[in-house]
């Protein structure tokens, strides 16, 4: 017997109606998207918005598939179509003129974008899509998001050589935390401090994060709400190789991506 939706979710904020509404609703936004686009083609900046608003629509359909239980390696494929989409992005918005440009990802504000561009890392990392790393570090290398945060450069110091040593970062609540796993001299050091951050990760986004809180906005015509997960503090899990017991349980710690990364060798630099 297969397992129901209920059994099958990796958090209890979503239910099946909401879910497969959502799904639909993103199909239909990424069909309309494909039609503005050649009616905005004298529109650099609009298509640029358009193909923006198509990116983050397939992220956040990666994050709901996995709250709902998608399987893995099913997974580890969308995120070729992720990252496809933000680099469609990033290919309009170099074509703007410098007043216009649009970055894909904006880290210093809003932080939900720092959020975004560190779990797609994550994720990757944890799904052994290292190959798409590079793609993604290509989306800001060069400007004004690169070589500027101390948790990502340690998190891309993994995949990509001569990353630089960095004693600063740009979101002290709640990644100061972070900042500790990652200075700790200890692996038993790093897991405490893990565990710590694990707990303050969700709170600490309260005022901050516009995602905050959607699950109690959720209908079932839709959903604005695809998950709460820390997913940079699976990938240093891994990445540190730390004894996970104490945090395991956290709701917003991905367990099963942390077991499904160490099930197989790692691809590293």
């Amino acid at each position: 017997m297969s397992a129901t939706f209920s059994d099958r979710r990796r958090q209890p904020y979503i239910d099946e109606t909401s879910f497969l509404n959502t799904i639909a609703h993103y199909r239909g936004e990424e069909e309309q998207g494909e039609r503005e686009l050649p009616e905005n083609a004298h529109l650099p900046r609009e298509q640029t918005e358009i193909l923006g608003f198509m990116a983050g629509f397939l992220w956040r359909e990666f994050q709901l598939r996995y709250t709902a239980g998608d399987p893995l390696p099913e997974l580890a494929e969308l995120l070729t179509k992720v990252v496809a989409a933000y680099e469609r992005e990033a290919i309009a918005s170099d074509r703007l003129p410098d007043d216009e440009y649009i970055p894909v990802f904006a880290l210093d504000d809003p932080i939900d974008e720092y959020v975004d561009f560190i779990g797609l890392i994550s994720a990757c990392a944890l799904l052994h899509r290292e190959d798409l790393i590079p793609r993604i570090h290509a989306l800001v290398a060069g400007g004004a998001y690169d070589e500027v945060d101390l948790v990502v450069e340690e998190l891309l110091r993994f995949y990509l050589p001569d990353r630089p040593a960095l004693d600063e970062w740009l979101w002290n609540k709640p990644y100061g935390l972070l900042v500790e796993v990652i200075i700790s001299d200890s692996a038993a050091a790093k897991s405490g401090a893990m565990k710590k951050y694990v707990s303050k990760w969700y709170p600490s986004m309260k005022g901050l994060a516009h995602f905050w809180g959607k699950h109690e906005k959720s209908k079932p015509a839709y959903s604005s709400y695809v998950g709460y997960w820390a997913f940079c503090a699976a990938a240093f899990t891994y990445l540190y190789d730390l004894d996970d017991s104490a945090y395991r349980d956290e709701l917003v710690y991905p367990k099963d991506l942390v077991d499904y990364a160490r099930s197989m060798p790692r691809r590293l630099s």
